[in-house]
């Protein structure tokens, strides 16, 4: 398959998703991300940091689900990456610290990083999925 025409079914699987759809996406990508972060930050085995890589991206993405489905419409896409990167710090550091039982440097190192490069993702998933107007993938469905 050619990179262009994978491109364009990309383009319309993500402009044809909900708020739930886009979070599933979203999901994805961070528990990829939190498990880099959780390999090299923690040094810790694959087990611990596939467990760190699947339960605190399944928090975040229950956040980001609720600030896409009450506020995407209301904010730019950039404060709401902001208000997010918050938010995903708060959830990393709690969970780092509290539940892997981590040492604090640790935890924030990690709460820093991990937010900051899913920040950059989420910024990017919503302003591609607004950039398209909605009504050209609605007619080419019917």
């Amino acid at each position: 398959m050619k990179p262009i025409l994978i491109a364009s079914k990309i383009n319309t699987l993500i402009h044809s998703l909900s708020s739930f759809g886009l979070s599933i996406i979203y999901t994805i990508g961070h528990i990829f991300i939190s498990w880099i972060c959780a390999t090299i930050i923690f040094n810790v085995d694959f087990l611990l940091a596939s467990a760190d890589a699947i339960i605190e991206p399944m928090i975040n993405g229950f956040w980001f689900f609720v600030l896409h489905k009450f506020a995407h419409n209301k904010l730019g896409p950039t404060f709401l990456a902001v208000i997010y990167t918050i938010g995903h710090f708060s959830i990393a550091s709690l969970w780092s610290y509290t539940f892997l039982d981590v040492a604090l440097n640790l935890a924030i190192l990690d709460a820093i990083i991990e937010p900051l490069l899913n920040g950059f993702w989420f910024y990017a998933l919503v302003h591609y999925w607004n950039s398209q107007d909605r009504d050209i993938h609605l007619f080419a469905k019917n």
